[in-house]
């Protein structure tokens, strides 16, 4: 049995799931493109589901083997399983192995458990159309149609939540603020809280809670956690070693599932704990 320090990680019934999501995981060792020792070390048989937010490595799509790597540690074609694209993962346009890995598109809806999750895109440009339109009529569809989740969880790398209202400037919390970022290419303005916004507060009317997670961050903040005016939730969680001591410790972010009564939390944990918990340096493993 495994017992924890935190309360995430108490004894649970048997119904409960736990999930764990990942953002900006790359670090160098070494010279090699590679995820962070202490993401790369844990134990992820204990996890029901595992998130990633983007930027996994430096170059998560230069090699074949790299992405080879990444699906050996995280089970990215697990259907359960979730992989936000960031730019780190995406700018060597090795796009078909991506999909021969993954199985999956760039942004897609998955229902599981009572819970529906959309992996987005926010990278998509109008220097395609095709796509970019085609994300934003499933998400049309998704917030048109959802009826049985008690939860909309959207996942995505890029911020592009600049001017949501009650939240703070992206540039507090995330790596890079994705204010100008437009979600089709046939309304004006088709900015995030002019398009996306209004169909996440059709959902939450329908008294489906709506959780927006990005990974792109890390250099200022290591997780955060917001509400909108509107209540509509938005966390932001990633990693980056090098600014601890400035910024803090590194937190992951953990999720708390059980379906049988609807209920869902989150807390952020300490990532250097965690990992010596799993690998005998601290509770760890009895």
């Amino acid at each position: 049995m495994i017992f924890y320090t935190s309360s995430l990680f108490s004894q649970e019934g048997g119904d409960t799931l736990k999930y764990i999501f990942l953002g900006h995981t790359k670090k160098r060792v070494n010279d090699q493109v590679k995820v962070d020792p202490r993401i790369e070390n844990l134990d992820y048989s204990y996890f029901d589901r595992v998130w990633l937010g983007g930027d996994v490595t430096d170059e998560s799509n230069l090699d074949y083997e790299t992405l080879e790597y990444i699906d050996s540690l995280f089970d990215v074609s697990n259907p359960s399983n979730h992989w936000a694209f960031g730019n780190h993962d995406m700018r060597n346009y090795n796009d078909e192995w991506l999909m021969e890995i993954t199985g999956k598109k760039t942004y897609y809806a998955h229902f599981e458990n009572g819970i529906t999750t959309m992996v987005l895109n926010y990278g998509i440009t109008p220097s395609d159309c095709e796509k970019l339109n085609e994300q934003y009529k499933m998400i049309q569809n998704v917030c048109d149609t959802i009826s049985k989740s008690s939860h909309l969880i959207l996942l995505s790398h890029y911020c592009p939540w600049k001017n949501v209202p009650g939240l703070p400037d992206p540039h507090s919390y995330a790596n890079a603020n994705f204010k100008s970022w437009i979600a089709n290419c046939y309304d004006k303005p088709a900015l995030f809280p002019n398009t996306i916004y209004p169909l996440l507060l059709k959902v939450k009317n329908k008294g489906i809670t709506v959780i927006n997670i990005l990974g792109d961050t890390g250099s200022n903040y290591k997780g955060k956690s917001m509400v909108s005016s509107d209540g509509i939730y938005f966390i932001a969680s990633g990693i980056k070693e090098n600014t601890q001591e400035k910024r803090g410790p590194d937190k992951v972010l953990m999720i708390k599932h059980v379906p049988s009564t609807k209920y869902l939390d989150w807390e952020f944990l300490n990532l250097d704990s965690l990992y010596n918990s799993f690998n005998g340096k601290g509770i760890g493993r009895e």
